[in-house]
């Protein structure tokens, strides 16, 4: 049992889940021991696991406190910003996003590309050596032949739903889950607005979305009467409320409200996305789908350039009708062979790194062997820390449970787990299985690669290359 281990935790499924099970293939294939499962398990879980390198995708200030508890424990960590692709001006993603306390705590962080890599580096001068420009897994699913892994859901997609127009929204500050005040409250509960005019932005920032989620709302309504016969799926962000847009849109026949599963069957299977400031515009891009930008409204200090800049922009209700239209009629032709397409590949190419050559798990796991020391790899599976103890393992998952769920009562949130649902609703073997053995068929590798359960876990399970 002396392979390393690394532990992988996912908060929202439906955008981590299938690109951490591909990172978690390439490194079992290199001799990783691999944990995945639901974050919230995991770090109840965290001081039975074994000890080895654990991977996050924040280093936002609420990082840390565990980060330095997951060193305490003799862990190493290692991170990436989920949020680093697309991000407003970068005061705002340094201030909002990047934590000295936190980088300071990670022996490693992940840059998507070029553009985060200069960000960050300049706020952490010093010991710019941690970061590497490696891309994100979510990328390596959009290439070849990873991508062919949602082949057959976005055939069963298209054959309930097609033909149909998607509709990606991210407007969690408006019409959050929680509802509009939420994001501003708990930002003000961990201590990320440290002044009045942080806050004044933030609300100034909601303000923003409430009418762009009002225009898309409209666009919505458009489209559902100049496209008859065709459907048009809403998929709002997993932050978001699905019930107010489906009340808003309860009364157009051919319009659904749909959250399911990963965004990129539903991309590929469409005629045309839409979206606003949205990583699923980017993902369309390098999909080579028709990709469109509804900007009705603009702002420099809220909007995101990349998304935005990756695909054909409509600034009224009737430019967006008519280059729905065009997408649909000529799609192959939609963004082939022009000025503006070598200028959006460009400014990709600036933003995310490994859309050709060796993969960004390839690169994430290469450096992760180096940063492992032989003190961290002979730790291994200790009898006294590692899948010992299921009852005394779960009885305190509950108490930990037990304590959040309390605090939330005594604040009147009780709906916190419907949106811990919402963002995480589970993981079964057979689904993790099921990926392992796609990636298998259409990229011929991991064939040794295997996962069982973590035991005295409901959600983490092991991906190794034999046991």
């Amino acid at each position: 049992m002396n392979r390393p281990f690394l532990l992988i935790p996912i908060e929202t499924k439906v955008r981590e889940f299938h690109a951490k099970a591909l990172l978690g293939c390439f490194a079992a294939e290199a001799g990783f021991h691999v944990i995945l499962g639901g974050q919230n398990e995991m770090h109840h879980q965290l001081r039975f696991l074994p000890r080895g390198i654990y991977l996050d995708k924040s280093i936002a200030i609420t990082k840390a406190k565990f980060f330095r508890k997951c060193k305490q424990l003799g862990n190493r960590v290692a991170a990436w910003c989920e949020e680093g692709l697309v991000f407003l001006d970068p005061d705002t993603y340094l201030k909002e996003r990047i934590s000295i306390a936190s980088y300071n705590c990670v022996d490693s962080f992940f840059a998507w590309g070029k553009v985060q890599e200069r960000v960050v580096g300049s706020r952490i001068r010093g010991s710019e050596n941690k970061i590497f420009c490696t891309g994100n897994p979510r990328i390596d699913l959009l290439r070849h032949p990873f991508r062919n892994v949602f082949l057959p859901q976005a055939d069963a997609i298209r054959k309930l739903h097609a033909p149909f127009i998607l509709i990606d929204t991210n407007f969690g500050l408006y019409n959050h889950f929680h509802g509009r005040d939420f994001v501003v409250r708990t930002m003000k509960e961990q201590g990320r607005l440290q002044s009045p005019e942080d806050e004044a932005f933030l609300v100034r920032w909601g303000d923003y979305h409430g009418e762009m989620y009002r225009h898309f709302l409209a666009m919505s309504k458009r489209l559902s009467r100049s496209f008859p016969e065709i459907t048009i799926i809403i998929r709002p962000h997993p932050s978001e409320s699905l019930e107010t847009w489906k009340n808003e849109t309860r009364m157009l026949s051919n319009v659904k409200v749909i959250q399911e599963g990963s965004a990129v069957p539903w991309i590929m299977a469409s005629e045309v996305m839409i979206h606003n400031g949205c990583t699923t515009g980017v993902e369309a891009y390098v999909l080579e789908q028709p990709v469109l930008c509804y900007c009705p409204i603009a702002s420099e200090t809220y909007d995101s350039e990349l998304p935005n800049a990756l695909g054909r922009k409509a600034d009224s209700l009737d430019v967006i009708s008519a280059l729905v239209h065009e997408a649909m009629s000529n799609p192959s032709g939609f963004r082939n062979g022009s000025e503006a397409n070598i200028r959006r590949n460009a400014l990709a190419g600036e933003y995310i790194e490994s859309l050709t050559g060796s993969t960004a798990s390839e690169k994430i796991v290469s450096v992760l062997r180096e940063l492992l020391s032989h003190e961290v790899i002979s730790k291994g599976l200790k009898k006294e820390d590692s899948f010992l103890w299921p009852f005394l393992r779960r009885l305190q998952t509950w108490v930990l449970w037990a304590k959040p769920a309390a605090r939330r009562i005594v604040k009147g949130r009780v709906g916190g787990y419907a949106y811990l649902n919402q963002k995480f609703p589970g993981l079964s073997l057979e689904e993790v299985q099921q990926v392992l053995d796609a990636y298998k068929e259409v990229s011929g590798r991991f064939k040794n690669v295997e996962a069982a359960k973590a035991p005295g876990t409901t959600s983490c399970f092991v991906i190794s290359q034999g046991f």
